[in-house]
């Protein structure tokens, strides 16, 4: 009998330059997640923080998942999900934490801004599915400039993740335009796994837009950036989008990126496959559903039925910016802790290029 195949390509690799595919069978992954002793639903001690508010984050996410007729939809969920429950490590307490971002390299980004905003051939960033607007997103190219700040900006990212880490990518300048969201969502567990934002700028007269992200303690934050805030964060772990409709007429940030040196991306990729429990496409009937609707869109979710497309806005914790300095992270509880071993601000303006 013909095995079930879940994807055709499950995952695609370079090689040497060459491309190879590897294919995943339902038969075969069940199997392994036998072999591996997995249950379901999970122990309570599977959580990875093992925190109550962790805990019953995904236990009701879980549940959710359960009735969603797409099995497609339903299988992505369960991707993600498993992941940030109980197999992603954290690698700090709360998963998330606000900073100030170098004065020099917050110049560099807002003659950028200006610069880029006053070319008549400015790009329209390419479709995501987790964004939802009419008004899509401008891009301002800067590569060469993002690849500075991204090496520049390493000692902070791993000073605050505990971790020594490769530098990924860093993306922008998005400029966000007014009737934009973004949905929940989380980054490529493969490379984004220690990241920050960095908010350049934004229209004077637009309402606060936060960014809203999960923590390990099981709080849903609401956090209101100003320029020059840098917001850490665990973003492949941590739920986080803005599913507030901006109102205004731009938000421009730059999106940064990187990895544990020792992190295998294949094995953390596999791993989320065989965590996935065997009945995961087992349609349950509506009328039995004690949860509000969870969409998914692509690697993204929201729950529609809920005031602006997320349920636990209605109990969040809103933090304001500015930041409290340059070397100082505030996070979970309004604890404020200084960086430690990383340059001071005074480095940034021999070690930012200037004729980027």
């Amino acid at each position: 009998m013909v095995r079930v195949l879940i994807f055709v390509a499950l995952i695609i690799f370079l090689f040497l330059g060459n491309q190879s595919v590897h294919c995943l069978y339902e038969g075969d992954r069940v199997e392994e997640y036998h072999r591996r002793k997995h249950v379901w639903p999970p122990l309570e001690s599977d959580y990875i923080p093992n925190t109550k508010g962790w805990r019953k984050i995904f236990q009701r996410r879980f549940s959710q998942l359960n009735y969603i007729e797409d099995s497609g939809d339903r299988y992505n969920g369960y991707m993600s999900t498993v992941y940030g429950a109980v197999l992603g490590k954290n690698f700090t307490e709360n998963g998330w934490g606000l900073t100030k971002a170098p004065a020099p390299i917050l110049q560099k980004l807002k003659e950028s801004l200006k610069n880029g905003m006053s070319k008549e051939n400015i790009q329209t960033e390419t479709d995501s599915a987790a964004i939802e607007t009419d008004n899509r997103p401008l891009f301002i190219d800067q590569n060469e400039l993002n690849r500075e700040i991204l090496l520049s900006l390493l000692p902070l990212h791993e000073a605050w993740a505990g971790v020594s880490l490769v530098p990924n990518n860093a993306y922008g300048l998005r400029v966000y335009r007014n009737e934009s969201s973004l949905n929940m969502h989380v980054d490529k567990t493969q490379t984004h796994i220690i990241s920050s934002i960095l908010h350049v700028s934004h229209d004077e007269s637009m309402e606060n837009w936060p960014i809203i992200i999960e923590d390990f303690q099981g709080n849903t934050n609401e956090v209101y950036l100003e320029d020059g805030d840098m917001l850490f964060y665990e973003s492949s772990k941590c739920l986080h989008g803005r599913p507030k409709k901006m109102n205004g007429e731009w938000y421009t940030s730059l999106f940064i990126h990187y990895y544990p040196t020792d992190w295998d991306a294949n094995k953390v990729e596999m791993d989320s496959h065989y965590r996935i429990p065997p009945g995961w496409n087992n349609n349950l009937p509506q009328e039995g559903k004690t949860t509000e609707d969870l969409v998914v869109r692509d690697t993204s979710v929201k729950e529609p039925s809920c005031e602006n497309e997320w349920c636990s806005l209605a109990n969040s914790v809103k933090v304001y910016g500015p930041a409290p300095g340059y070397g100082k992270v505030l996070t979970t509880g309004n604890v404020v802790h200084s960086l430690q071993n990383i340059p001071g601000e005074e480095h940034f303006y021999s070690h930012v290029r200037d004729d980027l």
